[in-house]
C-alpha cells in the first residue's frame, strides 16, 4: 500500500534520567537521542552506588541521586635528605625532587632533575639551574627508486614512503582507493594506479518496465516505465525509497513523493555495576 504522512506517528524520545554521569540528549539537527556526559554528575539506579572519576585528581561516588567527591589518595613518601616533595604540573600526587636550583625554559619553570621534551626531536634536563638539551639521532635511510624520503607529522626521523599516484590531477598515497568513473575503481600500488572496471550483464525488462541507468551507477536496471518522480533535481522511479534527511524517508508512489519521519528507538546508556568485597 502507498505510504501516507499519517500512517506512522512520530516519537521523539527525550532525556529522562541520568546514570553514572551520563544522560540522554537529542543533539541539534538530529533525531535520535544519545548518551552524553552530565556536568552535574547526578545519578540514580535502584539505590546501587556507582563511582567514577570526573578528573584525574578526584573520585566521585553517586548513591541514590546524591553525589560526594573526594581527592584521590596519594602514597606516603619519605624523601632523601637531598630531596624534597613537590607536585609536578598536571599531576595530583607529590614526588621527590632534588633540592638544586630550578631552571626556566621559554618562560616555564622546571625543578632540578626534571626532564621535558620541547619538540619531538629534543629532550631537555634541568641540572642545578642549568638547562641541558640533546637532539635525537636518526639512523641513515636509503629509499628505493619508487619511494620518497619524508618526515611524518609529529615524528622526528625521516621514513621511506611509496611514491603517490596521480589521477585527474589528484594525488593518492599507497593503498588509497578512488572511483575513476561510475564503472571503474582504482587503487594506488607503490606509485602505480591499478584499476578494475565493472562488467554489466544483459538486462531484459518485464512488460511495463523500462531500462534505466541511475546516477552514479554503472549498469542498466529495470524500473517502472510510468509514475516516476522528480525530487530535488533527481529522477526517482515508482517504488524507490531514499533517505531525505537524518530522520525523514521518502518514496516515489505513482509519480507522487511521500515522506515520513522515522521513529526513534530508546537509547540505553551503559550500566556498570560495582562488585561488593
Amino acid at each position: 500500500p502507498p505510504l501516507s504522512l499519517s500512517s506512522l506517528p512520530v516519537f521523539i524520545r527525550v532525556p529522562f534520567f541520568s546514570f553514572q554521569g551520563e544522560r540522554l540528549r537529542i543533539p541539534a539537527n538530529k533525531c535520535c537521542p544519545e548518551c552524553v556526559s552530565s556536568s552535574q554528575s547526578s545519578c540514580h539506579y535502584e539505590g546501587v552506588t556507582y563511582g567514577w572519576s570526573p578528573s584525574s585528581c578526584s573520585l566521585c561516588v553517586c548513591s541514590r541521586g546524591s553525589v560526594s567527591c573526594s581527592a584521590k589518595p596519594c602514597p606516603q613518601l619519605t624523601c632523601p635528605p637531598d630531596q624534597s616533595l613537590f607536585t609536578p604540573e598536571g599531576e595530583c600526587c607529590p614526588k621527590c625532587g632534588r633540592n638544586g636550583a630550578s631552571c626556566s625554559w621559554q618562560g616555564a619553570p622546571y625543578r632540578d632533575g626534571q626532564q621535558w621534551n620541547p619538540s619531538s626531536c629534543s629532550r631537555c634536563f634541568c641540572s642545578d639551574g642549568q638547562v641541558q638539551c640533546s637532539v635525537a639521532e636518526c639512523r641513515q635511510v636509503a629509499c628505493k627508486p619508487d619511494e620518497n624520503l619524508v618526515i611524518p607529522a609529529g615524528q622526528c626521523c625521516p621514513q621511506c614512503v611509496s611514491n603517490p599516484c596521480l589521477s585527474a590531477g589528484k594525488q593518492y598515497q599507497h593503498g588509497q582507493q578512488w572511483r575513476k568513473d561510475d564503472c571503474t575503481t582504482c587503487v594506488c600500488d607503490r606509485g602505480q594506479s591499478r584499476c578494475n572496471t565493472d562488467t554489466c550483464g544483459p538486462v531484459t525488462c518485464d512488460k511495463g518496465q523500462t531500462k534505466v541507468r541511475r546516477a552514479g551507477s554503472c549498469c542498466d536496471e529495470c524500473a517502472a516505465a510510468k509514475g516516476s518522480c522528480l525530487y530535488q533535481g533527481a529522477v526517482r522511479y515508482h517504488g524507490d525509497m531514499w533517505n531525505a534527511t537524518g530522520c525523514e524517508f521518502c518514496s516515489c508512489d505513482r509519480g507522487q513523493v511521500l515522506c515520513q519521519r522515522a521513529e526513534c528507538g530508546r537509547v540505553a546508556c551503559p550500566q556498570v555495576s560495582k562488585k561488593r568485597g
